[in-house]
């Protein structure tokens, strides 16, 4: 498939034949992309032709974002809820589309309600923009229907799952991956861009200084051992590809998962950290601020309270 590079603004983005943006970022972003792509090749048929008429409106779009400081990621998939919804309805425009065009579509798919959560949040942003520098006098996701999203229920993997998984690994990167993520509760696209630079501190005080979701920045304490094994890393990034840019998030992911039994993934891991953090400081804001969460309710998602804590804070109220 032939492929265009366009920048703009500093920003990259992909587009096929047709004009569809496949992938939006910077260079790095691009690069892993790629690699991603070439390893593992999408199956199926080749995807709709993006309209036209959507083409530069999508670009000013993203020029905004970028402007925003938006995440190359986020970025990436906000434009993608557009062009999925634009190659479905090569009929409208960004000037055509109505308010039921929207709630029709977005009702007609078997979404997660967090996925209709994002998929709306880019709707709105996109159509507010154009109503925002004079390009439409009405605003169609405005009044969208706001999604509610069922509480999620904490997923940490067993203590005893996760050594026996440790024990059994032979790939020293692997298990690299797996200690970092078990001891530190990074997401796998924090611990796919650890680097030995990343490592702060002194001995008994070392920690690793990480760039989370929004660009924002904090420091996660680490054991001595743990600071010397990122820092013996042979390269800049202890997960690099063969560019030696870092391989991407889901490929560590799946990586992480597959030495896992059953249902168990990488993102459980986190919830392991959080709960056992929780557990034993007690201190909710703590592992806020460990995770990397902007809401302490974010938080409490990923914590389970032991059975014996509940008991004990249920016999409390008891009249006898």
């Amino acid at each position: 498939m032939a492929l265009r590079l366009s920048q703009s603004r500093g920003l990259f983005t992909v587009y096929d034949a047709a004009g569809l943006a496949l992938a939006a970022g910077d260079l790095d972003d691009v690069e892993r992309w790629l690699i991603d792509r070439t390893r593992y090749p999408k199956p199926g048929p080749a995807a709709k032709p993006t309209p036209p008429a959507w083409a530069p409106w999508v670009d000013m779009f993203i020029a905004e974002q970028q402007a925003a400081k938006r995440r190359p990621g986020t970025i990436t998939t906000r434009v993608k809820h557009l062009l999925v919804f634009a190659r479905s309805r090569p009929d409208v425009t960004p000037m055509t589309v109505t308010r039921d065009d929207l709630v029709n579509y977005i009702g007609s798919q078997q979404w997660h309600p967090r996925t209709v959560h994002g998929v709306r949040a880019s709707f709105r942003l996109f159509f507010r923009l154009l109503v925002d520098l004079g390009h439409r006098t009405d605003d169609p996701a405005r009044t969208l229907p706001a999604v509610r999203i069922p509480r999620s229920v904490p997923r940490p993997c067993p203590d005893h799952v996760v050594k026996a998984a440790y024990a059994n690994l032979e790939d020293d990167r692997l298990r690299t991956a797996v200690r970092i993520t078990v001891e530190t509760g990074l997401r796998r696209s924090e611990v796919a861009r650890v680097r030995s630079a990343d490592v702060e501190g002194r001995r008994d005080a070392h920690h690793l200084h990480v760039v989370g979701k929004g660009g924002h920045e904090r420091s996660v304490p680490i054991s001595n051992d743990l600071a010397e094994l990122i820092l013996s890393a042979p390269t800049e990034y202890l997960f690099a590809g063969r560019t030696g840019a870092p391989i991407t998030s889901d490929h560590l992911g799946k990586l992480i998962s597959q030495t896992l039994p059953g249902a168990w993934t990488a993102h459980t891991l986190r919830h392991r950290f959080a709960t056992m953090a929780y557990q034993a400081s007690n201190d909710l804001r703590a592992v806020q601020e460990l995770l990397g969460h902007a809401s302490p309710v974010t938080t409490a998602v990923y914590t389970r309270v032991a059975d014996d804590a509940m008991r004990r804070a249920a016999e409390a109220a008891h009249i006898s």
